[in-house]
Protein backbone atom coordinates (compact mmCIF):
# COMPACT_ATOMS: atom_id res chain seq x y z
CA UNK A 1 0.00 0.00 0.00
CA UNK A 2 2.35 0.98 0.47
CA UNK A 3 2.08 1.32 4.07
CA UNK A 4 0.72 0.58 5.56
CA UNK A 5 1.18 1.18 3.78
CA UNK A 6 -2.97 0.88 8.00
CA UNK A 7 -6.88 0.32 14.19
CA UNK A 8 -7.95 2.04 16.93
CA UNK A 9 -9.12 6.14 16.10
CA UNK A 10 -7.21 9.41 17.80
CA UNK A 11 -10.18 11.03 18.16
CA UNK A 12 -7.80 14.20 18.82
CA UNK A 13 -9.21 17.11 20.35
CA UNK A 14 -12.01 16.52 18.70
CA UNK A 15 -13.99 18.24 20.44
CA UNK A 16 -16.09 19.02 23.64
CA UNK A 17 -16.80 16.12 25.69
CA UNK A 18 -19.89 16.15 27.95
CA UNK A 19 -17.50 17.94 31.02
CA UNK A 20 -17.75 20.83 28.61
CA UNK A 21 -13.88 20.98 27.50
CA UNK A 22 -13.93 22.05 24.28
CA UNK A 23 -11.14 20.57 22.12
CA UNK A 24 -9.60 22.51 18.76
CA UNK A 25 -11.60 22.11 15.71
CA UNK A 26 -15.21 21.02 16.89
CA UNK A 27 -18.45 22.12 17.80
CA UNK A 28 -18.93 23.02 21.20
CA UNK A 29 -21.00 20.53 23.82
CA UNK A 30 -20.29 17.41 21.95
CA UNK A 31 -21.98 14.43 23.35
CA UNK A 32 -19.62 11.64 23.20
CA UNK A 33 -22.50 9.18 23.74
CA UNK A 34 -24.58 10.46 20.85
CA UNK A 35 -24.22 9.51 17.45
CA UNK A 36 -24.84 12.18 14.98
CA UNK A 37 -26.15 10.47 11.96
CA UNK A 38 -28.00 7.35 11.79
CA UNK A 39 -26.63 4.08 12.02
CA UNK A 40 -22.86 5.86 13.26
CA UNK A 41 -20.99 4.67 15.60
CA UNK A 42 -20.99 7.41 18.75
CA UNK A 43 -17.80 8.42 20.15
CA UNK A 44 -17.64 6.34 23.05
CA UNK A 45 -18.61 3.21 21.14
CA UNK A 46 -14.99 4.42 18.88
CA UNK A 47 -13.16 4.95 22.02
CA UNK A 48 -13.69 1.18 22.70
CA UNK A 49 -11.36 -1.35 20.90
CA UNK A 50 -11.94 -3.70 18.52
CA UNK A 51 -9.06 -5.66 19.25
CA UNK A 52 -9.32 -9.12 20.30
CA UNK A 53 -6.79 -11.99 21.56
CA UNK A 54 -4.60 -13.43 19.00
CA UNK A 55 -4.75 -17.01 17.79
CA UNK A 56 -3.87 -19.09 21.06
CA UNK A 57 -3.02 -22.26 19.38
CA UNK A 58 -1.30 -22.94 16.36
CA UNK A 59 1.54 -25.46 14.63
CA UNK A 60 4.77 -24.37 16.27
CA UNK A 61 7.66 -22.69 15.34
CA UNK A 62 9.30 -23.57 11.80
CA UNK A 63 12.86 -22.92 13.07
CA UNK A 64 15.58 -21.43 11.03
CA UNK A 65 13.54 -19.84 8.43
CA UNK A 66 15.08 -16.85 6.27
CA UNK A 67 12.64 -13.72 5.67
CA UNK A 68 13.29 -11.01 3.14
CA UNK A 69 10.77 -8.38 3.74
CA UNK A 70 10.61 -5.61 1.46
CA UNK A 71 9.65 -1.99 3.43
CA UNK A 72 7.44 0.34 1.07
CA UNK A 73 9.44 3.13 1.84
CA UNK A 74 11.58 3.65 5.44
CA UNK A 75 10.70 7.56 5.39
CA UNK A 76 7.62 6.72 6.44
CA UNK A 77 6.43 5.19 9.49
CA UNK A 78 3.53 3.52 8.50
CA UNK A 79 6.23 1.53 6.51
CA UNK A 80 8.90 1.22 8.67
CA UNK A 81 7.10 0.43 11.88
CA UNK A 82 5.73 -2.67 10.97
CA UNK A 83 9.23 -3.60 9.15
CA UNK A 84 11.37 -2.68 11.75
CA UNK A 85 9.18 -4.41 14.44
CA UNK A 86 9.41 -7.89 12.35
CA UNK A 87 13.14 -7.70 12.20
CA UNK A 88 13.09 -7.51 16.07
CA UNK A 89 10.52 -10.77 16.13
CA UNK A 90 12.57 -12.41 13.65
CA UNK A 91 15.74 -12.53 15.81
CA UNK A 92 13.64 -13.60 18.68
CA UNK A 93 12.50 -16.30 17.07
CA UNK A 94 15.54 -16.89 15.31
CA UNK A 95 15.17 -16.36 11.86
CA UNK A 96 17.10 -14.76 9.53
CA UNK A 97 15.90 -11.43 8.48
CA UNK A 98 17.11 -9.13 5.13
CA UNK A 99 14.97 -5.64 5.34
CA UNK A 100 15.03 -3.96 1.82
CA UNK A 101 13.78 -0.32 1.66
CA UNK A 102 11.26 0.17 -1.51
CA UNK A 103 11.83 4.20 -1.15
CA UNK A 104 8.25 4.71 -1.65
CA UNK A 105 8.76 3.29 -5.17
CA UNK A 106 10.79 6.51 -6.31
CA UNK A 107 12.78 5.13 -9.43
CA UNK A 108 10.35 2.13 -9.45
CA UNK A 109 11.93 1.04 -5.95
CA UNK A 110 9.07 -1.40 -5.12
CA UNK A 111 9.82 -4.14 -7.98
CA UNK A 112 13.78 -3.74 -7.64
CA UNK A 113 12.88 -4.26 -4.05
CA UNK A 114 10.88 -7.66 -4.80
CA UNK A 115 13.76 -8.67 -7.16
CA UNK A 116 16.41 -7.84 -4.68
CA UNK A 117 14.58 -10.11 -2.42
CA UNK A 118 14.52 -12.96 -4.79
CA UNK A 119 17.84 -13.16 -5.57
CA UNK A 120 18.49 -13.31 -1.72
CA UNK A 121 16.55 -16.93 -2.19
CA UNK A 122 14.83 -16.65 1.26
CA UNK A 123 12.19 -19.14 2.48
CA UNK A 124 9.81 -16.58 2.56
CA UNK A 125 8.97 -12.57 1.15
CA UNK A 126 6.93 -10.11 3.22
CA UNK A 127 5.98 -7.09 1.06
CA UNK A 128 4.36 -3.91 2.02
CA UNK A 129 2.96 -3.14 -1.34
CA UNK A 130 -0.07 -3.91 -3.39
CA UNK A 131 0.20 -7.24 -5.79
CA UNK A 132 -0.97 -4.85 -8.68
CA UNK A 133 2.08 -2.57 -7.89
CA UNK A 134 4.58 -5.43 -8.00
CA UNK A 135 2.57 -8.36 -10.29
CA UNK A 136 5.88 -8.94 -12.76
CA UNK A 137 7.87 -9.28 -9.89
CA UNK A 138 6.30 -11.67 -7.89
CA UNK A 139 5.17 -13.70 -10.82
CA UNK A 140 9.23 -14.20 -10.01
CA UNK A 141 8.49 -14.76 -6.67
CA UNK A 142 6.17 -17.00 -7.82
CA UNK A 143 8.15 -19.19 -10.57
CA UNK A 144 11.20 -19.36 -7.81
CA UNK A 145 9.13 -21.08 -5.31
CA UNK A 146 9.12 -18.37 -2.67
CA UNK A 147 5.67 -17.88 -0.57
CA UNK A 148 5.80 -14.03 -0.36
CA UNK A 149 3.28 -12.43 2.65
CA UNK A 150 1.55 -9.15 2.26
CA UNK A 151 1.60 -6.43 4.50
CA UNK A 152 -1.35 -4.53 4.64
CA UNK A 153 -1.20 -5.32 0.76
CA UNK A 154 -4.30 -6.15 -1.31
CA UNK A 155 -3.68 -9.48 -3.29
CA UNK A 156 -3.91 -9.61 -7.53
CA UNK A 157 -7.24 -11.93 -6.79
CA UNK A 158 -8.83 -9.00 -5.59
CA UNK A 159 -11.99 -7.96 -7.83
CA UNK A 160 -11.21 -4.09 -7.53
CA UNK A 161 -7.68 -4.84 -9.15
CA UNK A 162 -7.33 -2.81 -12.59
CA UNK A 163 -8.13 -5.49 -14.84
CA UNK A 164 -10.56 -7.54 -12.41
CA UNK A 165 -8.91 -10.27 -10.14
CA UNK A 166 -6.18 -12.37 -11.46
CA UNK A 167 -4.81 -15.35 -9.92
CA UNK A 168 -3.23 -15.09 -6.13
CA UNK A 169 0.48 -14.05 -6.17
CA UNK A 170 0.72 -13.66 -1.91
CA UNK A 171 -1.11 -14.56 1.37
CA UNK A 172 -2.81 -11.38 3.26
CA UNK A 173 -2.82 -11.27 6.55
CA UNK A 174 -6.42 -12.03 8.47
CA UNK A 175 -6.30 -8.77 10.81
CA UNK A 176 -9.79 -9.47 12.15
CA UNK A 177 -12.52 -12.14 12.16
CA UNK A 178 -14.29 -9.59 10.74
CA UNK A 179 -11.71 -8.69 8.06
CA UNK A 180 -10.43 -11.75 6.50
CA UNK A 181 -9.51 -9.77 3.38
CA UNK A 182 -7.09 -6.59 3.53
CA UNK A 183 -9.88 -4.61 1.41
CA UNK A 184 -12.29 -5.39 4.15
CA UNK A 185 -9.82 -3.90 6.67
CA UNK A 186 -9.20 -0.62 4.57
CA UNK A 187 -12.83 -0.36 4.09
CA UNK A 188 -13.88 -0.55 7.66
CA UNK A 189 -10.90 1.84 8.55
CA UNK A 190 -12.47 4.42 6.11
CA UNK A 191 -15.83 3.90 8.07
CA UNK A 192 -14.25 4.62 11.11
CA UNK A 193 -12.54 7.47 10.12
CA UNK A 194 -16.03 8.93 8.52
CA UNK A 195 -17.77 8.14 11.85
CA UNK A 196 -15.33 10.54 13.54
CA UNK A 197 -15.72 13.52 11.70
CA UNK A 198 -19.14 13.41 11.63
CA UNK A 199 -19.78 13.12 15.12
CA UNK A 200 -16.81 15.83 15.83
CA UNK A 201 -18.33 17.94 13.89
CA UNK A 202 -22.08 17.38 15.24
CA UNK A 203 -23.02 15.77 11.92
CA UNK A 204 -21.84 19.10 9.98
CA UNK A 205 -18.28 17.50 8.04
CA UNK A 206 -17.45 19.80 5.06
CA UNK A 207 -14.84 17.49 4.36
CA UNK A 208 -11.23 17.70 2.45
CA UNK A 209 -9.74 14.64 2.19
CA UNK A 210 -6.49 12.71 0.33
CA UNK A 211 -7.10 9.55 -1.60
CA UNK A 212 -4.58 6.92 -2.02
CA UNK A 213 -5.23 5.79 -6.30
CA UNK A 214 -3.94 2.01 -5.47
CA UNK A 215 -6.90 -0.57 -4.40
CA UNK A 216 -5.89 0.01 -0.88
CA UNK A 217 -7.25 3.88 -1.21
CA UNK A 218 -10.05 2.51 -3.12
CA UNK A 219 -11.46 0.31 -0.08
CA UNK A 220 -10.47 2.78 2.30
CA UNK A 221 -12.49 6.01 0.43
CA UNK A 222 -15.45 3.64 -0.05
CA UNK A 223 -15.69 2.63 3.85
CA UNK A 224 -15.59 6.61 3.74
CA UNK A 225 -18.50 7.57 1.59
CA UNK A 226 -20.53 4.40 3.13
CA UNK A 227 -20.91 6.44 6.19
CA UNK A 228 -20.29 9.94 4.86
CA UNK A 229 -23.98 8.95 3.10
CA UNK A 230 -26.08 8.82 6.01
CA UNK A 231 -24.97 12.06 7.32
CA UNK A 232 -27.48 14.38 5.45
CA UNK A 233 -25.18 17.46 6.57
CA UNK A 234 -21.84 16.39 5.28
CA UNK A 235 -20.27 16.69 2.27
CA UNK A 236 -16.84 16.09 0.54
CA UNK A 237 -15.67 19.29 -0.78
CA UNK A 238 -12.55 18.80 -1.93
CA UNK A 239 -9.93 15.39 -2.16
CA UNK A 240 -6.45 15.44 -3.64
CA UNK A 241 -5.75 11.67 -5.59
CA UNK A 242 -1.88 10.95 -4.84
CA UNK A 243 0.23 8.19 -5.62
CA UNK A 244 3.39 6.50 -3.15
CA UNK A 245 6.09 8.58 -5.12
CA UNK A 246 3.54 11.72 -4.44
CA UNK A 247 4.28 11.72 -0.73
CA UNK A 248 7.65 12.57 -0.19
CA UNK A 249 7.93 16.07 2.17
CA UNK A 250 7.46 19.11 0.11
CA UNK A 251 6.09 16.84 -2.66
CA UNK A 252 3.04 16.84 -5.41
CA UNK A 253 0.73 15.75 -2.48
CA UNK A 254 1.19 18.30 0.23
CA UNK A 255 1.23 21.02 -2.85
CA UNK A 256 -1.96 20.04 -4.34
CA UNK A 257 -3.73 19.74 -0.50
CA UNK A 258 -2.10 23.60 0.36
CA UNK A 259 -4.03 24.24 -3.04
CA UNK A 260 -7.39 22.69 -1.57
CA UNK A 261 -7.03 24.22 1.55
CA UNK A 262 -6.97 28.01 -0.75
CA UNK A 263 -9.87 27.15 -2.47
CA UNK A 264 -12.39 25.63 0.20
CA UNK A 265 -12.18 28.05 3.01
CA UNK A 266 -15.68 26.28 4.41
CA UNK A 267 -14.27 23.43 4.82
CA UNK A 268 -14.52 22.58 8.49
CA UNK A 269 -12.52 18.99 8.12
CA UNK A 270 -9.52 16.97 6.86
CA UNK A 271 -10.04 13.14 6.19
CA UNK A 272 -6.08 12.08 5.52
CA UNK A 273 -5.41 8.08 4.46
CA UNK A 274 -2.62 7.60 7.47
CA UNK A 275 -0.01 9.21 9.77
CA UNK A 276 2.85 9.32 7.42
CA UNK A 277 0.72 11.45 5.44
CA UNK A 278 -0.03 13.58 7.91
CA UNK A 279 3.12 13.84 9.20
CA UNK A 280 6.17 13.20 6.39
CA UNK A 281 4.12 14.58 3.92
CA UNK A 282 3.14 17.63 5.54
CA UNK A 283 -0.52 17.74 5.61
CA UNK A 284 -1.01 18.51 9.01
CA UNK A 285 1.80 21.42 8.90
CA UNK A 286 -0.49 22.67 5.83
CA UNK A 287 -3.71 22.96 8.20
CA UNK A 288 -1.52 24.69 10.96
CA UNK A 289 -0.02 26.97 8.54
CA UNK A 290 -3.08 28.19 6.79
CA UNK A 291 -4.24 29.22 10.27
CA UNK A 292 -7.23 26.37 10.24
CA UNK A 293 -5.79 23.67 13.00
CA UNK A 294 -8.24 25.94 15.59
CA UNK A 295 -10.89 25.36 13.20
CA UNK A 296 -10.58 21.61 11.17
CA UNK A 297 -10.89 18.30 12.19
CA UNK A 298 -8.38 16.18 11.28
CA UNK A 299 -8.11 12.49 11.30
CA UNK A 300 -5.16 10.26 10.21
CA UNK A 301 -4.85 6.60 11.27
CA UNK A 302 -2.23 3.89 13.12
CA UNK A 303 -1.51 6.00 16.16
CA UNK A 304 2.41 6.68 15.69
CA UNK A 305 3.90 8.91 17.86
CA UNK A 306 4.73 11.86 15.91
CA UNK A 307 1.26 12.59 14.70
CA UNK A 308 0.05 11.78 18.55
CA UNK A 309 2.64 15.04 19.10
CA UNK A 310 -0.07 16.66 16.86
CA UNK A 311 -2.84 16.33 18.56
CA UNK A 312 -1.31 17.14 21.69
CA UNK A 313 0.28 20.69 20.23
CA UNK A 314 -3.11 21.45 18.59
CA UNK A 315 -0.71 21.00 15.28
CA UNK A 316 -3.00 19.69 12.69
CA UNK A 317 -4.51 16.75 13.93
CA UNK A 318 -7.08 16.61 16.06
CA UNK A 319 -8.02 12.77 15.93
CA UNK A 320 -6.54 9.42 15.09
CA UNK A 321 -7.32 5.85 14.31
CA UNK A 322 -5.17 3.85 16.51
CA UNK A 323 -3.79 0.62 15.16
CA UNK A 324 -0.55 -1.73 16.43
CA UNK A 325 1.82 -1.48 13.30
CA UNK A 326 4.01 -3.33 15.66
CA UNK A 327 1.35 -6.38 15.86
CA UNK A 328 1.20 -6.49 12.66
CA UNK A 329 4.88 -7.39 12.44
CA UNK A 330 3.99 -10.35 14.75
CA UNK A 331 0.68 -11.21 12.70
CA UNK A 332 2.89 -11.69 9.58
CA UNK A 333 5.49 -14.25 11.59
CA UNK A 334 2.50 -16.06 12.67
CA UNK A 335 0.97 -15.98 9.07
CA UNK A 336 3.90 -17.04 7.45
CA UNK A 337 4.68 -19.55 9.98
CA UNK A 338 1.46 -21.49 9.32
CA UNK A 339 2.50 -21.12 5.41
CA UNK A 340 5.75 -23.28 6.09
CA UNK A 341 3.25 -25.80 7.56
CA UNK A 342 1.14 -25.39 4.57
CA UNK A 343 -1.59 -24.32 7.14
CA UNK A 344 -4.28 -21.38 6.12
CA UNK A 345 -4.01 -18.23 7.52
CA UNK A 346 -5.79 -17.40 10.36
CA UNK A 347 -7.68 -14.00 12.08
CA UNK A 348 -5.14 -12.35 14.25
CA UNK A 349 -7.28 -10.24 16.49
CA UNK A 350 -5.89 -6.92 15.35
CA UNK A 351 -8.84 -3.93 15.33
CA UNK A 352 -8.72 0.05 15.85
CA UNK A 353 -8.92 2.38 18.96
CA UNK A 354 -9.98 6.01 18.57
CA UNK A 355 -7.00 8.38 19.93
CA UNK A 356 -7.81 12.16 20.90
CA UNK A 357 -6.65 14.75 23.04
CA UNK A 358 -8.63 13.01 25.98
CA UNK A 359 -8.62 9.46 25.16
CA UNK A 360 -6.21 6.82 24.26
CA UNK A 361 -3.55 9.35 23.60
CA UNK A 362 -0.23 7.42 24.37
CA UNK A 363 2.47 8.84 26.41
CA UNK A 364 5.18 11.24 24.89
CA UNK A 365 7.11 9.51 22.33
CA UNK A 366 5.36 6.70 22.21
CA UNK A 367 2.62 5.12 19.78
CA UNK A 368 -0.01 3.50 20.03
CA UNK A 369 0.19 0.00 21.70
CA UNK A 370 -2.62 -2.51 22.40
CA UNK A 371 -3.30 -3.37 25.67
CA UNK A 372 -3.60 -6.81 24.44
CA UNK A 373 -0.44 -8.81 25.55
CA UNK A 374 -0.52 -10.34 21.96
CA UNK A 375 3.05 -11.11 22.51
CA UNK A 376 3.02 -13.43 24.74
CA UNK A 377 -0.02 -15.45 23.07
CA UNK A 378 1.85 -15.79 19.88
CA UNK A 379 5.70 -17.17 21.71
CA UNK A 380 3.41 -19.83 23.74
CA UNK A 381 1.51 -21.01 20.50
CA UNK A 382 4.56 -21.13 18.57
CA UNK A 383 6.59 -22.87 21.41
CA UNK A 384 9.32 -19.90 22.04
CA UNK A 385 10.15 -19.59 25.45
CA UNK A 386 9.53 -16.07 26.82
Amino acid sequence: MALALATAFTLGACGASKDGSAAAGADQDIDIDKAYADGVPSLAELYKSTEVSPPSSGPKLAPGKTVAYVSCGQVAEGCSVPANEMKKVAKRVGWNFKLIDGALNVNNGWAAGVRQAIAAKPDAIVVAMGCADIKQPLLEAKAAGIPVVGMYSIDCADPKNDGGPSKSLLTEIQYTGKAKTTGEFWREWGRLQAAYVINATKGKAKVLRSNYQPVQGQYLKEGQDEVLAKCSGCKVVGEVNWSAADSVAGGPLEQKFRTLLVQHPDANTAMVNWDAIATAAGLSKAIKDAGRADSMVAVAGFGYAAATQLIKENGGLTGDLGNDGKWAAWAAVDTLNRLFHKEPAVPQGIGFRLIDLDHNLPSAGQDYKSPIDYRSVYLKSWGVSE
